[in-house]
């Protein structure tokens, strides 16, 4: 085409490159007709790109796999650790005698009447939240464990429908 000839022998035309944004003479570009059966170089270079869209392809499908697998392994540790911190008092290592726990379950696991099973008294209180793997308190947790180390607890008695919550 006398167009593409025309421009490959102008000296003072620059093209941008789009991966770079470098400037270079048209002159050096490989510029073809593609009303026509495509040069090797253009054919080599969309091969290229087909490849290229393949692995990426094949990439997004196993992120997809895996975020769908760390997902499920999500919701299943959560479903453990909630069974687990409902038999918590019977497995060995526990702090606290089975007996002397009464489960909240939310937002602290467990409060402890420590001696209540085995001397009928109470001698002492203690919240325990049970926590596996790199699980951490949550914000609400914090505040309880916070206003607990602060000295902010007390035992209101009231009669119902006198009083009112507060």
């Amino acid at each position: 085409m006398s167009l593409l000839r025309d421009l490959r022998r102008q000296r003072g035309l620059l093209a941008r490159c789009p991966t770079c944004d470098g400037a270079f003479r048209l002159a050096r570009a490989g510029l073809f007709d593609a009303t026509q059966a495509l040069p090797a170089r253009a054919l080599e270079y969309l091969a290229e790109q087909r490849d290229q869209l393949a692995l990426q392809r094949a990439e997004l499908r196993e992120r997809r796999a895996g975020a769908k697998t760390r997902s499920r392994i999500t919701t299943e540790s959560v479903t453990i650790g909630k069974v687990v911190e409902q038999i918590a008092p019977s497995l060995p290592g526990f702090p606290a005698r089975a007996g002397d726990c009464r489960s909240l379950f939310e937002p602290i696991d467990y409060i402890v009447f420590r001696g209540i099973s085995t001397r009928g008294r109470v001698e002492a209180l203690t919240f325990i939240d049970v926590k596996s793997g790199k699980a951490r308190l949550s914000a609400m947790q914090a505040q309880v464990k916070a206003a607990v180390e602060r000295g902010k607890v007390a035992l209101r008695v009231t009669t119902p429908g006198r009083g009112g919550a507060r």
